[in-house]
């Protein structure tokens, strides 16, 4: 009896054994499936910007001039940019569009890219490579101005065109830093002229 009891037991185990082995085709996987759909007007969770499609600010920037540079890690904050908006509006007037871009990179990594890149124009004042040590650190530059009489023979920016001022910003939480490009009819109102970190 107990011999056949084992051989019940034997048969039942590599009955269930194959049974599982031949669902594991090698096809799909719990990561592959797609979550179910939640009823937003249950959640209140606010919406992950990150999650929603970015337009590409690259090619509005591109057609106003190839040579904006544009820093590789930033990534278009649609959230930012609206916040920005009041304030550039209220700064300088309503026509002033701004793009606000954001970067998990330290300043002094953003400062160097830029400073780097506008040093092979001669309109540009050299800087230093890396930001003096403070609490609060920006850089505020008018490219329209910055960007002329290059080393390296290439594009300018329009002097009469639109005019685009660059500001970089440290902050203290996530994202780590703050890129905005301001785009202005005309020279920007206030008084604003090439400025640089100090």
């Amino acid at each position: 009896m107990t011999k056949r009891w084992c051989q019940g037991a034997l048969a039942g185990a590599v009955a269930i054994s194959v049974a599982l082995l031949s669902g594991c085709s090698g096809r799909g996987s719990a990561a592959e499936e797609e979550l179910p759909k939640r009823d937003r007007s249950t959640t209140t969770a606010a919406p992950n910007p990150a999650a929603q499609p970015a337009p590409d600010v690259r090619d509005e920037l591109k057609a106003i001039s190839p040579a904006i540079p544009i820093y590789a890690g930033a990534h278009y904050r649609d959230d930012l940019t609206r916040r920005d908006s009041v304030n550039i509006h209220n700064e300088y007037g309503p026509s002033a569009q701004v793009i606000t871009l954001a970067t998990d990179d330290s300043f002094p990594q953003v400062y160097h890219y830029y400073t780097t890149y506008l040093a092979q124009f001669r309109a540009y004042p050299p800087q230093p490579p890396f930001p003096p040590l403070q609490n609060w650190r920006t850089l505020e530059v008018q490219l329209n101005q910055a960007m002329q009489d290059p080393f390296i023979p290439g594009d300018t920016l329009n002097m009469t065109g639109k005019q685009v001022t660059l500001q970089v910003a440290e902050t203290e939480a996530e994202p780590r830093t703050v890129i905005r490009y301001i785009i202005t009819p005309a020279p920007a109102a206030g008084g604003r002229a090439v400025a640089a970190a100090k």
